[in-house]
């Protein structure tokens, strides 16, 4: 990290609700953090900071801990990463609101010039489920970083598909850096942390607001080469991440989805009105990428195995039994196998994140 004398003060202005704006103004003005924070208060707001700010300011400089703020990012292994530092990431420097400080937890970062972005519903279907496992396995096989917000749905199976391959992820958190939202994913959380990393452009404690998750959005699209729409709603959040990967210049790629399924009315308008191409294939993605062979193969290197899944207990293993002729309900599983429903669903949820079973429809699954 470069610029470490002034890190303190950069930390106490974001910390304070400072963001790209006030921080250009200031750094515009002043020529640089440290001379901003020493200045009289008149001329502060003269750099042109409304009085909102210009009382964070005022209240930054009166109250801060800086030992304190350095302490809580020595306890939770964050790396600080300013607009001074040589190691800010080069996708992000010239997006629109490029975050002025970025947090980063985690053992690797991975080559952003190498990585796609990829987003969808919460409320995934079976369709957006299998094509999110399909595409999201070679591109992790081929090399590529996968990018996303560590929400349910499309964002958890890009994840998980990625540490599966081996590849390395990055999750961008839409509060502090160590508030991981939902709580439900804080231990895919602690896996990323093992072969990727997490990224905010929030200090440690600061709680995920609503207003924070569309924010957010612009530096999943910025740090990858390209956004992939897997599924999306009407009003989708993977919907304001194409937009600002359209806005950043970047490609934007939507798969198609049925007609008659809400969860594809937004994809299917990306494409409609041509702010993402459509692409059907992953070999397709990554030829528009140009990350093919001359001869329209994965790279050389790629890892193209899947890690194998783990071994079934003896309860997976009846129901593994009772899928061999091919997909069945949960009732059908159930009243076959002689066991009640609730229990059922449970050891069947656990089977998905093993990679032992899918639905295919609602409550039906079938063998991988």
């Amino acid at each position: 990290m470069g610029g470490q004398s002034e890190l303190p003060y950069w930390l106490a202005l974001r910390r304070a609700g400072l963001g790209s704006t006030n921080f250009s103004l200031l750094v515009t003005h002043f020529g640089g953090i440290t001379e901003a924070w020493a200045a009289p208060i008149e001329q502060v707001g003269r750099a042109g900071l409304d009085a909102q700010y210009l009382r964070a300011f005022s209240r930054a400089r009166n109250s801060f801990d800086g030992d304190a703020e350095l302490g809580a990012l020595e306890k939770h292994n964050v790396r600080v990463f300013t607009w001074l530092d040589e190691e800010y990431p080069l996708s992000l420097r010239d997006i629109p609101q490029s975050p002025p400080v970025l947090f980063v937890r985690g053992e690797r970062d991975p080559a952003f010039e190498q990585a796609v972005a990829v987003v969808g519903t919460r409320r995934v279907t079976p369709y957006g489920r299998q094509a999110a496992e399909h595409f999201c396995t070679t591109l992790a096989g081929a090399g590529v970083a996968i990018i996303s917000g560590l929400a349910r749905g499309v964002d958890a199976i890009a994840h998980r598909v990625a540490l599966e391959q081996g590849a390395p992820t990055v999750a961008v958190l839409a509060g502090g850096i160590d508030q991981v939202y939902p709580r439900e994913n804080a231990g895919l959380a602690d896996r990323i942390l093992e072969r990727g990393c997490l990224v905010s452009e929030y200090p440690v404690g600061i709680p995920s607001r609503p207003d924070y998750f569309p924010r957010r959005n612009r530096i999943i699209s910025g740090l990858a080469k390209a956004t992939l729409v897997i599924e999306a709603g009407e009003g989708s959040g993977a919907l304001h991440t194409a937009n600002w990967a359209f806005e950043q210049g970047r490609d934007v790629f939507a798969i198609p989805g049925s007609i008659f399924s809400r969860q594809s009315a937004g994809t299917n308008q990306l494409i409609r009105e041509s702010t993402a191409k459509l692409v059907t294939s992953p070999e397709q993605l990554l030829e528009e990428l140009n990350m093919l062979s001359a001869g329209g193969q994965l790279p050389l290197g790629a890892v193209k195995a899947s890690t194998p899944p783990p071994s079934a207990t003896p309860d997976e293993g009846r129901v593994l039994h009772w899928l061999q002729d091919g997909p069945r309900h949960i009732d059908e599983i159930a009243r076959a196998s002689g066991t009640p429903v609730a229990a059922l669903s449970g050891t069947l949820q656990l089977m998905e994140l093993k990679g032992l079973v899918r639905q295919v429809r609602s409550m039906t699954y079938e063998r991988v």
